[in-house]
């Protein structure tokens, strides 16, 4: 009797410490496993943070090369729209000067090789004067650069004020030849401004007419007071 319960016991005792042994090694694996899993986390957010941070420096290298490229554009400067033929190296206008839609123009021949272009101030009030028109000419192919050649600096042109209903005028002087090509007239574009007048040439009488002007070129006189 005594013996079966022995057996009894030691057989009790064998099946818990096999339990605890069990638990214990769960106990283990579990804590092995949220180890892992924080490690994992710890490197996934390592990861995202590292990928975060390179994605930042991807970003910051498109905008300075944007930067770059916007600083290399602004590098090679277009002259400004409207501005034609012979206006580069102009005084900056003064704040009173004449304004395109303030102004008519008429273009004379007045003899051979000879012609002359006036402005007159149809606004209301004064304005100021100073330099050289810029120049387009048209003929019957439409228009067409051809050289100018200003007498004298713009820098030390006169500066004068034309009253409402005053007109100032350029001479233009130039080779005419029957072979050269027959302009009817031009663009002006008064000094200052960008935006042109386009008168057709005329006789001094008023009739329209065309002039020849060779591809040698075309001298133009400043401005002054037309008398």
């Amino acid at each position: 009797m005594i013996s079966v319960v022995t057996v009894l016991l030691l057989a009790g005792a064998a099946g818990c410490s096999s339990s605890g042994a069990e638990e214990e090694a769960a106990g283990i694996g579990s804590g092995a496993g949220a180890g892992a899993g924080a490690g994992s986390g710890a490197d996934s957010a390592s990861a995202s943070a590292s990928g975060s941070g390179a994605d930042s420096g991807s970003g910051a290298d498109l905008s300075s090369s944007s930067a770059d490229a916007s600083g290399g554009g602004g590098g090679a400067s277009s002259p400004p729209a409207g501005v034609l033929f012979g206006a580069d190296s102009l005084p900056s206008p003064a704040a009173d000067h004449c304004r395109t839609k303030n102004l008519t123009a008429v273009a004379r021949g007045t003899g051979q090789g000879r012609a002359s272009i006036v402005i007159t101030n149809t606004g209301t009030g004064s304005c100021t004067v100073r330099g050289f028109p810029s120049l387009l000419f048209t003929s019957g192919t439409g228009r067409t650069e051809l050289p100018v050649d200003w007498a004298g600096s713009a820098t030390e042109a006169e500066k004068f004020t034309l009253a409402p209903g005053d007109s100032a005028s350029a001479a233009l002087t130039f080779t005419d030849l029957d072979e050269c090509e027959s302009v009817t007239g031009l663009d002006v574009v008064p000094p200052g401004e960008s935006r042109p007048l386009t008168p057709a040439f005329t006789t001094t009488s008023g009739t329209k007419t065309a002039v020849r002007i060779c591809d040698t070129g075309v001298r133009v006189k400043a401005f002054s007071p037309a008398r």
